[in-house]
């Protein structure tokens, strides 16, 4: 490796490049703490911009804080989710200045009033864009591939 300032600026790109990689993981992670926490209304919308989207393929999408907060609270008063786990794997982040996209699969479990249980299979499909330091997002796309209801089975 040869030294000067090309080799430096290029390292230090990759390192900016893989912490926002790190910091865009940790706001995927603080998505599913919120929906895991009850669908946590106050706590996913703060995660996305003010006119930022949340959108499901079983449902209109969600523009802005006041529809966010609005959807989560709704799903929150429905008592249809008792306990949930949302799991995300195999992240491709793309991250392009202050913008960024990312692709993941998921997989989301949870257990109805009535003991039921459910899974949900799908990708989602984000945009991301950095406000004032901090990565948030601009759209969420939940595109979900198959939704089934779990055989119950004795403990």
């Amino acid at each position: 490796m040869t030294e000067g300032t090309d080799t430096t600026e290029g390292l230090a790109a990759r390192l900016a490049r893989l912490d926002d990689i790190e910091a865009i993981r940790r706001l995927k992670a603080a998505y599913c703490a919120a929906c895991d926490d009850d669908h946590n209304s106050t706590a996913v919308t703060g995660l996305f911009v003010p006119d930022g989207t949340w959108e499901s393929t079983l449902g209109p999408p969600c523009h802005g804080h006041d529809a966010i907060r609005s959807h989560f609270d709704a799903i929150r008063a429905s008592g249809r989710i008792r306990h949930s786990s949302h799991m995300v794997t195999n992240p491709v982040i793309d991250v392009l200045g202050d913008e960024a996209q990312g692709t993941w699969s998921f997989l989301m479990q949870y257990t109805g009033p009535d003991d039921s249980r459910y899974r949900i299979i799908g990708f989602y499909r984000d945009r991301y864009v950095r406000v004032e330091g901090r990565w948030k997002f601009a759209s969420l796309l939940a595109e979900v591939q198959d939704s089934v209801r779990l055989e119950h089975s004795p403990r």
